[in-house]
Formats: structure tokens, sequence, C-alpha cells
């Protein structure tokens, strides 16, 4: 089946609950969603000011330094997928693939993401289920959710993130950045 209509939505806003959000929202409408009895799908770009995102099942305290976002003017959020923490701020881009379940295919949307990379000149290859690298190392990290006939694919994408900030705040089990190469 084809798509009717792809909508590219671009936030130009900084508001990390404001995105989560409106993302599940466009999650819990695109499939009641059509255009001549034809599916449409969105894409969603958007950036949060300084933030931390966790997971729907993650414990903030045991991935995060809660305490030092906050005093530092940070922000922490719960996003409706699993998965890790993960550190936002301008240098980060955040990419959501909203679909019709029947046409959810990670592989394809995952392609999307690699091939705008190396249209830059930057090899770039898929790992596992989750992770996208270049020269071996992680770049992006992607989660995925259903919510009814609706199918939600979304990552980050680190352009020129403040790493030092992103180790600060975050805390993930001992090896865990070792062992993803980040």
């Amino acid at each position: 089946m084809t798509l009717s209509a792809l909508y590219r939505i671009r936030s130009r806003g900084e508001d990390p609950y404001f995105h989560l959000a409106y993302e599940e929202a466009l999650l819990r409408q695109v499939s009641r969603l059509s255009l001549a009895g034809r599916p449409v799908a969105a894409l969603f770009l958007w950036q949060n000011a300084r933030t931390v995102v966790i997971g729907r099942n993650q414990n903030a305290w045991r991935e995060c330094r809660t305490g030092l976002l906050e005093r530092e003017g940070g922000r922490l959020a719960r996003r409706c997928t699993g998965g890790g923490a993960v550190f936002h701020d301008l240098g980060n881009l955040n990419v959501s693939f909203l679909v019709p379940r029947r046409l959810y295919d990670v592989e394809r949307q995952a392609g999307v993401l690699l091939d705008a990379v190396r249209s830059l000149g930057i090899p770039a290859e898929r790992s596992g289920r989750n992770d996208l690298l270049a020269d071996g190392r992680k770049f992006s990290g992607n989660a995925f959710g259903f919510h009814g006939e609706g199918a939600l694919h979304h990552g980050t994408v680190l352009v020129a993130a403040d790493t030092d900030a992103m180790s600060r705040y975050l805390q993930p089990p001992p090896g865990k950045l070792e062992g993803k190469g980040v």
C-alpha cells in the first residue's frame, strides 16, 4: 500500500513537554487519517533545550543526575516508548516517523536517516535494532511504539551535542557507554 501524503512537521520551539505530547497525539491520530482512501504519514523534526528524556519504564534517579540537571536549568521528561535515557540539547536533532501500523518498516525508516547522513559524505551503518553508527561510534539511538493502529519510530541524531553536559547528567549502568562506543 502506498501513501497518499507524507507531512513534514518542524517545530521551532524547544519545549520537551510540548514535543513529547505532540508526538504522542500524532501517534494516536495517524492511523485515522487518509486522503482519497490512502493512508498518510508524518515526519516530525524537533529539538529540545537541555533535557534528559527517559523511557516509559525507567527509573529517573538511576539513569540521571536529576538534582544537577535541575540546578543547571535542565528538564527531565518521560516518553511513551521504551529504551534508555537520552540527552537532548540544541545540538541534537529529534526525528519521529509516524505511520499506520501496516506501513511500519524499521529498515525503511532507519534507511531515511542513514541516507541523509551518507549524503553528507559520512559513512554510516545500522547496528542492532536501535543504533546508528559512524566510524563505529553511536550517533543515533532509536525507540519504537504503537498505539492502536498507529506506529512510532523516533530517534535522536547527535550533530553537535554538548557531550560534557551529556556526561554530567546521564549515569548509565557501568560499561554501557563504552559498550556502545558513544
